[in-house]
C-alpha cells in the first residue's frame, strides 16, 4: 500500500475535516473619531468640529429663510476646485477684481521680502 502524502490527504478528505485558512487583518491599536467634514488641510485643526457645526447651522437657517447657498466652509478641497472650475461660484466681477488685486499685493510683498 502506498503512503498517503499530506497534500493527497487534503484533496481526498471530506470538507468537514479540512482546515479552513482564513486571512485575518491585524487589529489596530489606535482609535479615534474620524472627522470627514470640510477641507482636507483643516482636519487637524482643534476648532474644526465647532467651525463645521456653526457653518452647518448657518446654512440650515438660511435654507429655512429661503436664501440657502453653497457654503465653501463645508466643502472639501476637491469640491471647491470643481465648483470654481465650473464657474458656479456666483461671484461678481467686482469681487474677482478685488481678489486679483489682493493676490497682486501679496505677490509684490513676498517679492520684496525675498520669499
Amino acid at each position: 500500500m502506498a503512503a498517503i502524502s499530506p497534500s493527497s490527504f487534503a484533496r481526498r478528505a471530506p470538507a468537514a475535516l479540512r482546515r479552513r485558512i482564513v486571512a485575518a487583518s491585524p487589529r489596530s491599536f489606535q482609535s479615534g473619531r474620524v472627522l470627514m467634514a470640510g477641507k482636507e488641510d483643516a482636519l487637524h485643526n482643534e476648532n474644526r468640529p465647532d467651525e463645521a457645526e456653526r457653518a452647518k447651522q448657518e446654512q440650515l437657517r438660511a435654507q429655512r429663510e429661503g436664501r440657502g447657498q453653497w457654503k465653501d466652509e463645508l466643502a472639501s478641497n476637491s469640491e471647491s476646485i470643481i465648483k470654481a472650475d465650473r464657474g458656479d461660484l456666483g461671484r461678481s466681477k467686482e469681487s474677482i477684481r478685488e481678489l486679483q488685486e489682493e493676490s497682486a499685493k501679496v505677490a509684490e510683498r513676498e517679492h520684496k521680502e525675498g520669499k
